[in-house]
């Protein structure tokens, strides 16, 4: 049975889509360092908005010697789950705008990674929407907090009900951040660091495989 953090849940405060968040990720993180293993505690410490792999066990904590025990992996399939639904609403996007502009969306493309259906319609559909790139942004925002919402309800007070908190605090931190200056320009520069951010990686990808 996965641990449950009953008391460490119950006091966090709610988090509501397009509201200001009520507590920062720091203080989350810091009311977290009483409850859970210092392990664990990295793990949420590490959760992105702009992951580039599906997290594994094995390999991204192999320094931190997590077992590779059934009963730790169970604490990391929402965030499978959720990172792989992630991935592939970036690549659809980028492969949309990438046919747009034509040119090679691979480029700009995290490679084999699984498909995720219902992540190519909400990007698809959030593509084709008659708005401007901040309103698209915002759209994007909800799915991601949509599909998180979709999987609370079966993991109320356990890890990884902390990793859905933490990236949903991650998406209203964003925004709120957003709200202190330009929000089409920050919505701008962000993109352009993430095209630039994911060339980088696919350059080291083929230099990697030419040696």
């Amino acid at each position: 049975m996965k641990k449950q953090y009953f008391a460490l849940k119950s006091s966090l405060p709610m988090l509501r889509f397009d509201e200001l968040p009520p507590i920062t990720s720091a203080r989350f993180l810091e009311m977290c360092e009483a409850f859970v293993a210092p392990k664990l505690l990295h793990f949420l410490e590490a959760l992105t908005l702009a992951p580039k792999e599906i997290p594994q066990v094995e390999k991204n904590f192999k320094e931190a010697a997590i077992p590779t025990g059934s009963s730790w992996k169970s604490d990391f399939i929402a965030m499978e789950k959720y990172v792989q639904w992630e991935i592939t609403l970036r690549n659809t996007l980028a492969a949309l705008r990438a046919g747009k502009q034509a040119k090679d969306p691979a480029q700009f493309q995290i490679r084999d990674t699984a498909l995720d259906s219902t992540a190519v319609a909400a990007a698809q559909n959030i593509f084709g929407m008659t708005a401007d790139p901040l309103e698209k942004e915002r759209a994007l925002d909800l799915a991601r907090w949509n599909f998180l919402d979709g999987m609370e309800w079966n993991h109320a007070f356990n890890f990884e009900a902390l990793c859905i908190y933490r990236c949903k605090l991650m998406i209203l931190e964003k925004w709120a951040v957003r709200k202190k200056g330009d929000p089409v320009k920050n919505l701008d520069s962000a993109a352009e660091k993430s095209e630039n951010a994911l060339k980088d990686q696919n350059n080291n990808y083929n230099i990697q495989n030419q040696e």
